[in-house]
């Protein structure tokens, strides 16, 4: 996995410990295709409305993690989302040897309904309290989290590998940008994971454009998936320019490569779950 050091990190202290630690670089003016990039709670939350949006909207691309690290300010992360940060009087000690090592010096934790906290990875303190919870929009999506685990503290200092090892779960959580490819007509086409995902909502729901899939998603509740207008819209035309779907939903090539992808259980049960 590869790191990266967002706002006021990239000079902090803090930033330059992750740096010798797990070799965490400074963004540049481009976000990175892929990777982790790592912000303190504090930055996030002073971003303006819009600017927090681009930052998630960056998250959603499979192969993404951006993961904030205290401190923060008590209160909500994010206008968009209910998790609120409290703190911590006393803590559980947990069965996950990285947060074993930092539960002492652990003073916030996270409060709230949305995405998830893993048990099996130490994210919950107890039947509620969490050090981290996560945001997995949808199967192709990267990752949005947000941990109360002090990762930039000098009692790391040793143990890189037991940090990466930390990582690794939203690592393989993200899954990999890298271009998927298949056969249409004895041509290379080149698709993304986003594209499954999409031809699973064609399938599933019958929709037949980019912006009737748009108003289907707006007009959920809770929202199986949580594309970003601009993914539907590109998805939909690279499926089309590869004559995957057209004016009446999928093609035979596009049902034909969506049932030989791992996506296929998924989009029939999607289906079902619709009926």
């Amino acid at each position: 996995m590869v790191f990266y050091l967002a706002l006021s990190l990239t000079s902090h202290r803090r930033g330059r410990f992750l740096r010798s630690l797990i070799d965490a670089e400074p963004t540049a003016e481009t976000l990175p295709h892929q990777g982790c990039v790592l912000m303190l709670g504090k930055d996030y939350q002073q971003l303006e409305v819009q600017d927090k949006k681009k930052w998630r909207d960056w998250a959603l691309q499979s192969g993404r993690t951006l993961m904030l690290l205290p401190p923060y300010s008590s209160g909500l992360v994010d206008e968009d989302i209910d998790w609120q940060i409290g703190f911590s009087e006393a803590v559980s000690s947990v069965d996950a040897p990285l947060v074993r090592l930092l539960e002492s010096e652990v003073t916030q934790q996270i409060a709230g309904r949305q995405g998830v906290s893993e048990r099996s990875q130490g994210h919950l303190w107890g039947a509620s309290a969490a050090n981290t919870r996560y945001l997995k929009h949808h199967a192709a999506s990267g990752v949005f989290a947000v941990t109360c685990l002090p990762l930039w503290s000098i009692s790391l200092i040793d143990e890189a590998e037991l940090v990466r090892e930390w990582f690794a779960f939203f690592d393989r959580l993200a899954g990999t940008p890298d271009v998927i490819e298949t056969e249409a007509d004895n041509e290379p086409t080149q698709l993304v994971a986003i594209d499954y995902s999409i031809m699973a909502c064609i399938y599933a729901w019958q929709v037949t454009s980019a912006s009737e899939l748009n108003a289907y998603l707006s007009k959920q509740a809770f929202p199986v998936f949580q594309f970003s207008p601009d993914e539907v819209e590109t998805g939909f035309s690279r499926l089309s320019s590869v004559g995957y779907v057209n004016e009446d939903g999928l093609t035979i090539e596009g049902m034909q490569t969506l049932k030989d992808s791992a996506y296929w259980l998924y989009a029939d049960q999607l289906k079902d779950a619709t009926r």
